[in-house]
């Protein structure tokens, strides 16, 4: 009976690299890539916060918005009701180039390592993706937040839209936890002031959202119960759920200055993420490097959906 390599399935590899490698590393390519998604959605904090949609082909989607109607009381006349339009627009996510995060491993380094050094690459892999998309998001939320009126709309390249509905940033002393408090309501007034769609969530950078557990007041924090209250995380404020994240746009100095993003209030209606290629991951052997590649790509685009839901909260100008 011919050998089949266990990485073939069902018994239908017959071991003659690299030939029939496909067939003979099936399984392996697998548990790889299901690796490196597990390590990913580990690690991810972006992304679910935002609207995602798939395409199998193309290299861009239109997202329809539509603007607001009116209500009115009308006479008890059986008079004919007046035209009424309700204005509409489109927002385009463009495909953006591929990203990939990729390592060797020879053949050497993997006999020698005392541990399993392919799981090791794969967790390298996956958060090297997470953080590249969080990164990524961040500054398309971070960009629509700066969408504050007309011309601004027309900068970030928007369609010009009579239907806009345009929210306000916020600002405070972000390096107290009362400080980063105080905005969180100023930017919880703003969104509900203009009406703004969805469910928002915080977003804060690691700093700003420790501080808030700094408070001595802890005014507005929301604790599910006392244990959790020592946990080191905060649930919710102001009756929003608030996360943190290390991947906001670098400060340009030691602490953050005025008018840098210390947090943002959002909801998945503020920016659309597009996936040509969702996160594939696969080991290849060269054998002229006597070393498996690994490789994990996606293609995906971004863009903003709708600005209003977005709303930037900055250290305030001295």
């Amino acid at each position: 009976m011919a050998y089949s390599p266990i990485g073939s399935n069902n018994a239908t590899g017959d071991g003659s690299l690299p030939t029939n490698k496909a067939v003979d590393r099936e399984l392996f390519q697998t548990k790889f890539s299901t690796d490196v998604l597990r390590y990913f959605m580990d690690t991810n904090v972006a992304k679910a916060l935002i609207t995602t949609k798939s395409i199998d082909s193309g290299k861009a989607e239109n997202f329809p918005i539509v603007g607001n109607a009116t209500a009115q009381s009308v006479a008890n006349d059986a008079s004919e009701l007046a035209v009424q339009n309700i204005s509409a627009t489109e927002r385009t996510i463009v495909i953006d180039d591929m990203v990939v995060s990729h390592a060797y491993l020879t053949d050497l380094d993997k006999a020698m390592a005392h541990y399993d050094s392919q799981s090791a690459q794969a967790e390298s892999i996956g958060r090297a993706m997470s953080k590249k998309v969080d990164i990524d998001v961040i500054a398309k939320v971070i960009e629509a937040g700066d969408v504050t009126d007309a011309t601004s709309a027309g900068t970030a390249g928007l369609k010009a839209f009579t239907d806009d509905v345009f929210t306000s940033n916020v600002e405070d002393d972000l390096t107290s936890g009362s400080g980063v408090y105080s905005a969180a309501v100023k930017a919880v007034a703003e969104y509900d002031d203009k009406d703004a769609v969805g469910e928002p969530v915080f977003l804060f950078r690691t700093n700003q959202y420790y501080s808030l557990l700094n408070n001595p007041a802890q005014t507005g924090l929301t604790w599910v119960n006392d244990p959790f209250a020592q946990s080191g995380k905060v649930p919710m404020l102001l009756g929003k759920k608030v996360l943190k994240s290390p991947h906001f746009p670098a400060l340009a100095g030691a602490s953050i200055a005025a008018g840098e993003v210390g947090g943002i209030l959002f909801a998945k209606e503020a920016v659309g993420m597009l996936e040509l290629i969702g996160i594939q991951s696969r080991v290849d052997y060269v054998p002229n490097r006597l070393a498996h590649l690994i490789t994990s790509k996606m293609a995906v685009g971004y863009g903003i959906l709708n600005h209003a839901c977005a709303i930037n909260i900055k250290q305030e100008t001295p």
